[in-house]
């Protein structure tokens, strides 16, 4: 939904004056509300915030205001010729991760690939959200002002979806439920043709929630997963060795010497080639990422300065696993956050608002730290990630 707020002024109060311009903005199939009222008879001064399906309808609800004083105006958002490569004119416009709409030539056009803390560039006719480094020299960006509409989501309605009154994190809710309710949402998304994108944390592995995960992943309820290199060498050193952190995932004791077990599996993998080829060759024989292999499940690794090996899999130069995050994120309709801090918040400065998101943690720290920086739409749950995979799993596959 779009909304604008236009401020009359003048003898409003006379007679059926102000009903008169509400039935007007609603005739245009939009809803109009008084949000500020003050004065008399003889001059009252009105704000009525509008709000319409689109764009397109809102213009025709101002229009309809025109007549009883509304000063409104429609004019095409300005552009200006980046001065070079990654440098901005000064007066760019910076995106939200809030739908965007940009006039052009007199008609409204939906911002492509909405994505926080961009430009809008015009490319091929279509304004278009950018990251700053990846402006070209000359391509017209979009600037401050007139010719821009936001459509911010509806987040109670979001949240009430879930059972919850607000979007406020908390450990004092019904696991099961939410639960219950994320499998709708990915049953809806699937319905819907979009795509569910899960970002992962090695805690997956160390909690147990792996096994349940290749279960989903198999039966297709995961269509990309988002990692670092330390989810997939821990889960793969529980393949190899039956350690995740050289803790025994039979036993939860440490095993003597395992804390060389992830660099002799990242040793062994990078030997066989990419962990398609250990998966391929026979060497990597169950887990999530043996999991994706065989199902065809797209993955992204993305690497960070603390490293180690990594696998050769991982994309060492963060601009360029910026934009193949980017290019995996194309279709996602619903994100699954597990357990990562840096990922999740990553993911959630790529991801339009308009994605459902849920965001799985021991603590509240990290769903309230994931919102505070943006996501807004994100639901956080407070919960062992492993406990809640099983139940995503139980749902959805059935078992205990």
């Amino acid at each position: 939904m779009i909304r604008d707020e236009v401020r009359l002024e003048g003898p409003l109060l006379q007679g059926e004056r102000l009903a008169q311009l509400l039935a007007a903005a609603k005739g245009a199939g939009t809803s109009a509300t008084v949000v500020a009222l003050e004065g008399d008879a003889a001059r009252a001064v009105a704000s009525i915030e509008i709000t319409a399906a689109d764009p397109e309808r809102l213009d025709v609800a101002l229009r309809a205001l025109e007549p009883f004083g509304a000063s409104v105006s429609f004019a095409d958002a300005r552009t200006a010729p980046a001065e070079r490569d990654g440098i901005l004119p000064d007066d760019f416009h910076a995106t939200s991760n809030f739908d965007t709409f940009v006039r052009l030539a007199g008609r409204w056009h939906a911002v492509q690939a909405q994505k926080m803390d961009c430009a809008i560039v015009v490319r091929d006719g279509r304004p278009t959200c950018v990251k700053q480094r990846l402006v070209r020299s000359g391509e017209p960006v979009v600037l401050q002002g007139a010719g821009l509409r936001v459509s911010p989501p509806n987040l109670k309605a979001d949240a009430k979806a879930f059972g919850f009154m607000s979007h406020e994190v908390s450990s004092e809710i019904n696991k099961e439920a939410i639960a219950a309710r994320v499998v709708a949402q990915m049953k809806e998304t699937r319905a819907a043709g979009e795509k569910i994108v899960l970002v992962a944390g090695p805690a997956i592995v160390h909690s147990g929630g792996d096994v349940a995960l290749a279960r989903l992943i198999r039966a297709g309820w995961i269509d990309v997963l988002l990692a670092g290199n330390a989810f997939a060498a821990h889960d793969l050193e529980k393949a190899l060795l039956g350690t995740s952190l050289g803790i025994c995932a039979k036993s939860g004791r440490p095993r003597d010497g395992g804390s060389r077990n992830h660099l002799f599996t990242i040793n062994a993998v990078n030997r066989a080639g990419s962990i398609r080829a250990a998966v391929e060759s026979g060497l990597v024989k169950s887990g999530v990422m043996h999991a994706c292999v065989q199902q065809g499940t797209r993955f992204v690794l993305a690497g960070s300065i603390r490293d180690d090996g990594p696998l050769a899999d991982v994309i060492p130069d963060n601009r360029d696993a910026q934009v193949a995050y980017l290019d995996a994120l194309q279709g996602c309709g619903m994100c699954l956050m597990l357990a990562t801090a840096l990922h999740s918040i990553a993911v959630g400065n790529l991801l339009p608002a308009r994605v459902r998101t849920v965001c799985v943690d021991m603590t509240e720290s990290l769903p309230t730290k994931l919102m505070n920086r943006g996501t807004l739409q994100a639901i956080g749950v407070v919960t062992d990630v492993g406990y809640f995979i099983e139940r995503l799993a139980a749902h959805l596959l059935g078992g205990a």
